[in-house]
């Protein structure tokens, strides 16, 4: 996922956190890859579940740069959701 779609869902303009913003896509693909069983199959199956899970990875992402001060935080009932779809997903 490119850091444009992030920067434009988080309404960033500047390139300043650029390396940053990257770094937590790429830290929300790898925890969504370690949750979620079947994952890379998966998303390489299915163009929903690729879709999904794209959404997914820039909200998780979104969600790690908006709260990075804050240590105690807890995820979304969203992404949540969002990942136990993804969970239960079928290809089948």
């Amino acid at each position: 996922m490119a850091v444009e779609k992030l920067k434009s869902y988080l309404r960033i303009d500047s390139d300043y956190e650029d390396d940053l913003l990257q770094g937590f896509l790429e830290t929300a693909r790898a925890y969504l890859t370690g949750a979620v069983t079947d994952f890379e199959k998966n998303y390489s199956a299915s163009e929903k579940f690729a879709a999904k899970a794209d959404f997914l990875t820039m909200v998780l992402a979104a969600e790690f740069y908006q709260n990075r001060d804050n240590s105690d935080h807890n995820l979304s009932y969203t992404i949540k959701s969002l990942m136990v779809q993804l969970q239960y997903f079928h290809t089948g």
